[in-house]
C-alpha cells in the first residue's frame, strides 16, 4: 500500500510506527516541550526521514500524447455543444503541450472555435494568434484564417460580459485616517474581553460599505481551466506557464508577474496538489516564500502598533494571532509534519534557500502561518451555476486578508463580504448604531445550525466560548423563527430573477429592499428579516464575482 499518496496517508502512517514501537506517548512528551516553530519543524521532519515518509517529487512534464487525448475529448464536448466541458478540456490540452509544438496549435485552434462560437470573438483572436506562432499545420491554415477574418469583422459587436461590477471606491473624504482599505465609520478598539476588534464610529445605515480590501497575497484553489493562477480573472483563453503543466495565467502580464513566486512553487505544485495538501497549508506556503526579502528583519516584526493599518503589508499578517498555546499537542504536530513536508520539498527541489539561516526562518514562517490561516485567512468565491440553473456560491480561491480578520464572530452578523476578483468589500447587513460592534459570522449561523453545535464547532476551531446575544437569547432555527406583520413583499419574479444571475434585476431589488430593513430589525428575530436578509446578500453577491455559463 502506498502510504505516501497524500497528506493524510503520511501523517497516519508515522503514527502507526510510532505506535508500534510504543513510541507515541514519549514523543509526545519530547514534542511538547519544544518552544520555537523551526524545533517544532526540524522535530518532525527527523521522524519523517527515519521512517522514509518523505514524499518523492511527482514529475511533471508536458505530454503531448496526453494533450492529444484530451484535446480529441474536447471536440466530442464541442461536437454535441457542451461548451463549456469543450473549452476546459482544451485549456487541459494548451497546459500539457509542449511549448512551441504542433500539439499547443492545435489546442488554440480549437479553443478559438469554441470562443467564436459563443462570441467571444476578441478571445478568439488571441488564440488564433497563438496558433498561428507554435507550427500550425500549413494544411489546416486556410480554414483557421477565414475564421480570424470572421472574428475581426464580428469583434466591434462583442458582448461584454463583466466578471463582476465595478469594484467599488471609498470617497477621499471618507476615508479611514488609521486603517487603510476602510471608511472612516468604522475603527480598530481593543479590550481584555473581546481583543481586537471593529466598532462604529458612527450609526452606520445598511448597505453602507465599511472596507475595500485586497489579500496580501492569495491563491487560486478551485476551477484551475477558466481562472488566472495569478490575479484569479474568470478566463476562457489562459495561457499556460511554459515549464508545468499546473498553472495557466489570463494574460503574458500576468504570468510574468507571477514568477517571482512561481519559480519556486513550478517544480513542486503538481506533488503539493497530488498531496492533496489544502487551501490553509498552501497560504502560508505562499507567504513564507513571497516575503524572503523580509527574512532579515523578521525578528523586528513585533506586536507594536504604529500609524497606519495597512492590508498591503507582512508585518499585520505577521502578527496576527496564531493561538499555540490554546492548541493540543496533536494539533501542532499535524501542522508541523505538514510544514516538515513543505520544507522537504522545497529544499530538495528547488533553489530557494541560501543558508542555514533562511531555512529557519522559512520553518518558523511556515508553521507561524499553518496556525494563523485556521483562524484569519478567507475564501474567495463566485456566483456560478448549478445543475438546475441556479446561481450559488462556488469557493475558488483563498486570502490573506489583515483587515478582514479583525471582526470577530457573532451568530447572526451584521456585516456582509463579497469578492469582486480576489478583493473583498465588506458591507452592513443591518443598521448598526454608533458605538456597536462589527460582526462577521464564521460559518455558523443561527438559522441553520443549532446552539449547542455551533458552540462546539465555534470552540474547536477558533478557541473562543460564542457568547454573542443570539446565544445568550437562544434565538430559534430559522423553521422555527416568528413571522410579523409587514407590508414588505417580495414578488416570485424577483426570486426568480436572483436565481437565474439577474445582475440588473438585483441592482433594483436592493433599492427597494434596503431603505425597509430599519423596519424589519425592530423586533429581532423574525422570519421576514431573515429571508429578507437572504435576498439582499444575493443581490449584492450578484454584483461581485459571477461565472455566467458559456
Amino acid at each position: 500500500m502506498d502510504y505516501t499518496k497524500n497528506l493524510d496517508n503520511i501523517v497516519e502512517q508515522l503514527l502507526h510506527h510510532l505506535s508500534a514501537k510504543k513510541l507515541v506517548a514519549a514523543t509526545s512528551k519530547l514534542f511538547s516541550i519544544l518552544e520555537t516553530n523551526s524545533e517544532r519543524v526540524d522535530f518532525a521532519y527527523r521522524l519523517l526521514d527515519e521512517y522514509h515518509l518523505l514524499p518523492a517529487l511527482s514529475e511533471d512534464l508536458k505530454n503531448n500524447d496526453l494533450a492529444a487525448k484530451i484535446r480529441q475529448k474536447g471536440n466530442e464536448m464541442f461536437k454535441v455543444k457542451k461548451n463549456g466541458e469543450a473549452i476546459e478540456l482544451y485549456t487541459q490540452s494548451v497546459a500539457l503541450a509542449a511549448d512551441g509544438s504542433e500539439y499547443l496549435a492545435l489546442a488554440y485552434a480549437n479553443r478559438s472555435a469554441v470562443l467564436f462560437e459563443r462570441g467571444f470573438y476578441r478571445e478568439c483572436l488571441k488564440d488564433i494568434d497563438q496558433a498561428l506562432k507554435n507550427n500550425y499545420p500549413e494544411n489546416l491554415k486556410p480554414k483557421l484564417l477565414k475564421r480570424r477574418e470572421k472574428a475581426n469583422d464580428l469583434k466591434g459587436k462583442q458582448l461584454i460580459r463583466n466578471y463582476f461590477e465595478p469594484i467599488p471606491e471609498i470617497p477621499e473624504n471618507q476615508k479611514n485616517t488609521l486603517i487603510q482599505c476602510a471608511s472612516d465609520s468604522i475603527e480598530i478598539k481593543r479590550t481584555e474581553n473581546q481583543g481586537r476588534h471593529v466598532g462604529a464610529t458612527r450609526d452606520i445605515m445598511v448597505g453602507e460599505i465599511l472596507a475595500v480590501e485586497k489579500p496580501f497575497c492569495h491563491i487560486l484553489i478551485e476551477r484551475f481551466y477558466n481562472h488566472c493562477h495569478n490575479c484569479l480573472k474568470l478566463c476562457y483563453n489562459l495561457i499556460p506557464c511554459v515549464r508545468c503543466t499546473q498553472v495557466m495565467y489570463c494574460d503574458v502580464k500576468c504570468r510574468d508577474n507571477d514568477d517571482g513566486y512561481h519559480k519556486y512553487e513550478c517544480r513542486i505544485l503538481a506533488t503539493v496538489r497530488k498531496l492533496n495538501i489544502d487551501k490553509l497549508k498552501l497560504l502560508p506556503l505562499k507567504i513564507a516564500l513571497l516575503v524572503k526579502d523580509k527574512y532579515p528583519i523578521i525578528k523586528e516584526m513585533d506586536n507594536t502598533e504604529e500609524g497606519l493599518y495597512h492590508s498591503d503589508r507582512y508585518k499585520e499578517i505577521h502578527n496576527l494571532i496564531p493561538n499555540t498555546s490554546s492548541r493540543s499537542v496533536s494539533d501542532m504536530f499535524d501542522r508541523s509534519s505538514t510544514s516538515a513536508i513543505i520544507f522537504h520539498l522545497i529544499k530538495k527541489f528547488t533553489d530557494f534557500f541560501q543558508s542555514e539561516e533562511e531555512e529557519t526562518i522559512f520553518k518558523d514562517l511556515i508553521l507561524l502561518h499553518m496556525q494563523t490561516s485556521a483562524c484569519n485567512f478567507h475564501e474567495i468565491s463566485e456566483l456560478a451555476e448549478n445543475d438546475i440553473g441556479i446561481y450559488e456560491p462556488d469557493e475558488i480561491g483563498a486570502g490573506a486578508y489583515s483587515f478582514l480578520s479583525m471582526f470577530n464572530h457573532r451568530c447572526s452578523p451584521n456585516v456582509l463580504r463579497d469578492c469582486y476578483g480576489p478583493v473583498v468589500v465588506i458591507r452592513a447587513i443591518e443598521n448598526i448604531k454608533k458605538g456597536q460592534q462589527c460582526y462577521d459570522n464564521y460559518g455558523y449561523h443561527y438559522a441553520v445550525m443549532s446552539k449547542p453545535d455551533r458552540k462546539a464547532k465555534l470552540k474547536k476551531q477558533y478557541f473562543f466560548d460564542c457568547t454573542c446575544e443570539v446565544c445568550e437569547n437562544d434565538w430559534p432555527l430559522y423553521q422555527n423563527l416568528r413571522e410579523i406583520q409587514t407590508n414588505i413583499c417580495i414578488e416570485p419574479d424577483d426570486i426568480s430573477n436572483l436565481q437565474n444571475g439577474n445582475v440588473e434585476a438585483a441592482k433594483e431589488i436592493l433599492a427597494k429592499m434596503l431603505p425597509k430593513m430599519k423596519e424589519l430589525e425592530k423586533v429581532k428575530p423574525n422570519r421576514n428579516l431573515a429571508n429578507v436578509q437572504e435576498i439582499v446578500k444575493q443581490c449584492f453577491a450578484l454584483l461581485g464575482n459571477v461565472r455566467k455559463t458559456l
